[in-house]
């Protein structure tokens, strides 16, 4: 804070030597979909001096207009909008993430780059490579929450050697971010490995009801369905429920592949493509027949949810 009589204003000073240490902070943000536009509208007079967007060309007249309301300016090339620029943050469909940060390197040195891409771990190493070598910092990011509910204060993680400095910097712009770890690459693929389950879900939900819509079952499956997430382990805290799920396959993977291959085979005769349930399946087998948990585990008092989380782990891999 400073001060001027009774009048108080916030500076964005930062406190921490480096490229973000001097201000006005100038924004650019490389992309210009759903979440740029949500980002750049909200973040206007809340930080950044100024907004510098790119996109591609051609730009029809809504674009511009909306570009014109949002108090951005729209840039043709990642050098027009990067340059002016303090912080970049990347925000293109994730298989682009690579090449826009190949094409911003030829004009990042002193500058940091915030990758929000949800890209992969290789995507993101890559990423990193090109920004440091045309001398700039890179700082891996991941949106955590429903950005269209949240917009800028929505859940935010970011990790990498700058990232207490990026954080502090985005929090001062009422963002809600959080310094997660400096290694690059933390924060986009916790995402991914959360989305494993979260986007898995997704799927089984579909493949279930699509069985049931074409057997004409939807009503009985859905009430049976009721009736078994009333039960434990579901109703428990989600750590209490993981590590119960845990504890079961010790005794239980073996009947429960024996039955998921019986599942995959009446999806088979119901003409449902077993996508999901193939690969429940596959997972489980390979604990049964790989795993050893009841020889390890069985019978014996205290053991933990770490320990059986560690042997279904080290069978996880490709096979050999």
């Amino acid at each position: 804070m400073s001060s001027t009589g009774t009048k108080t204003t916030i500076s964005y000073f930062h406190e921490v030597p480096g490229t973000l240490s001097h201000t006005p902070t100038h924004l650019a943000i490389l992309g210009f979909g759903t979440a740029s536009t949500t980002l750049a509208k909200n973040l206007r007079g809340r930080g950044p001096a100024t907004i510098r967007v790119w996109k591609r060309q051609p730009w029809n007249d809504e674009l511009q207009s909306m570009a014109t309301t949002m108090g951005v300016t729209l840039c043709d090339t990642p050098q027009a909008a990067i340059e002016p620029a303090d912080l970049i943050f990347s925000l293109v469909p994730p298989d682009a993430a690579v090449q826009v940060a190949e094409a911003a390197a030829n004009h990042i040195r002193g500058k940091s780059y915030l990758d929000l891409n949800a890209a992969s771990l290789r995507a993101i190493e890559k990423a990193e490579a090109s920004i440091r070598a045309g001398g700039g910092e890179f700082t891996d990011g991941a949106i955590m929450g429903p950005l269209g509910r949240q917009l800028h204060r929505v859940s935010t993680v970011v990790s990498g050697p700058q990232a207490d400095k990026v954080a502090r910097l985005l929090c001062g712009w009422d963002m809600q971010v959080r310094a997660i770890s400096p290694r690059v690459g933390l924060a986009s693929t916790v995402k991914m490995i959360r989305s494993v389950y979260t986007k898995g879900i997704e799927g089984i939900v579909l493949e279930c009801l699509s069985a049931a819509h074409l057997f004409d079952a939807t009503e009985e499956v859905l009430e049976s369905l009721e009736e078994i997430l009333e039960l434990g382990p579901f109703l428990l805290p989600l750590r209490e429920m993981f590590n119960e799920l845990l504890a079961e396959q010790v005794e239980h993977a073996p009947r429960r592949a024996a039955e998921m291959e019986q599942v995959v085979k009446t999806l088979e005769q119901i003409q449902v493509e077993p996508r999901m349930s193939r690969g429940t399946l596959t997972t489980l087998q390979k604990i049964a027949q790989k795993a050893e948990l009841a020889k390890d585990f069985s019978g014996k008092p205290d053991v933990s949810p770490g320990s059986i989380l560690a042997a279904i782990a080290r069978v996880a891999g490709p096979d050999r």
